[in-house]
């Protein structure tokens, strides 16, 4: 009979921990490995589908351009007048992706370029800024759009620039896409996302044209409280009615010359990828007929619009195709 010997005893519990232990490390590693593959597989869908919807929505801004085309030369049908409309038309593209498709008249902003003083700080005001900063701003606006007229007060700006640490003065040049507002000195981010989507720099005007304006711009210019200007502005449509023109100033007023568009595409894919493109073109009557003058991402404007739209098409094919 073999004798009882503690020490093997105490040597096979510790192999049997260690065994365990191996095991459990093992466990873990497949867990960790399996869940990044995992988290991979998911970000690869989600980049699939944004890249997806970003192809949709370029698609869509080039469809848009063929109808400007065409009612330029008179051949678009009388319902697909996406400008009359003023407001986002639902369809369907390839795939089953839902798009809103919308065209605004550049000449219903204000020109950074060309606009005065007053109406910038009216403009400013209506969206939130206090009369000095309205006042402020405006001034800071023309300054850096302005051409140079003295080197002792680009100076002076060159510091005030630098003071808010800034590595750049005022542009002295005309802007060259609205996007340049926020580098403005005293342009507040907020302020600055209130104000962009009213403000150009391609109508060219020193007014605007209330017959194309949104119905938050013409608030604002009204003189009506900031809250009623960004709640008019969350709204998808841009009708107005004529009580919109009381009170503002008919020196801010101008009419468009219906060359400039701004064409705004949203894009909803099925697996829920969303982009927003946005272009900026003018028809001419030179032997190109049109030229793109932005190029760019835009924001989400429509999102309350596509997801219950997207559940309706699910259901019952609501919407035509683009």
């Amino acid at each position: 009979m073999p004798r009882f010997r503690p020490g093997l005893v105490r040597e096979g519990g510790f192999a049997l921990v260690l065994v365990i232990w191996g095991l459990g490390l093992i466990s873990l590693l497949v867990v960790s490995v399996m869940t990044t593959a995992r988290y991979r597989v998911i970000t690869a869908s989600n980049i699939a589908e944004s890249t997806n919807a970003e192809a949709l929505a370029e698609a869509g801004v080039n469809l848009v351009r063929l109808e400007l085309l065409a009612r330029l030369s008179g051949t678009a049908p009388e319902n697909s007048d996406l400008i009359a409309d003023r407001r986002p038309r639902l369809c369907v593209m390839p795939g089953g992706a839902l798009a809103a498709l919308a065209v605004e008249d550049e000449g219903g902003k204000v020109d950074l370029n060309t606009a005065p003083p007053k109406l910038l700080a009216v403009l400013l005001r209506g969206f939130g800024a206090d009369f000095d900063e309205a006042d402020r701003l405006a001034a800071a606006i023309a300054e850096f759009s302005h051409p140079s007229t003295s080197r002792t007060l680009d100076h002076a700006a060159f510091q005030a620039y630098g003071a808010d640490g800034r590595s750049y003065g005022p542009k002295k040049a005309p802007f060259e896409a609205a996007l340049e507002l926020d580098q403005v000195l005293g342009m507040r981010s907020d302020l600055f996302r209130a104000v962009l989507p009213h403000v150009t720099v391609h109508s060219r005007k020193p007014g605007i044209d209330p017959r194309v304006a949104h119905p938050a711009l013409l608030a604002a210019l009204a003189g009506r409280d900031p809250q009623t200007v960004t709640e008019l502005s969350r709204r998808p449509t841009a009708f107005h009615d004529r009580e919109s023109l009381m009170g503002i100033p008919v020196e801010f007023l101008t009419a468009s010359n219906g060359r400039s568009f701004l064409i705004h595409v949203e894009v909803r894919t099925p697996a829920g990828g969303l982009f927003a493109q946005e272009a900026i073109v003018e028809l001419t009557a030179e032997p190109t007929p049109e030229v793109l003058r932005e190029w760019r991402r835009g924001n989400m404007r429509f999102a309350a619009l596509l997801e219950p739209a997207a559940q309706q098409q699910a259901v019952s094919n609501a919407w035509p195709p683009c």
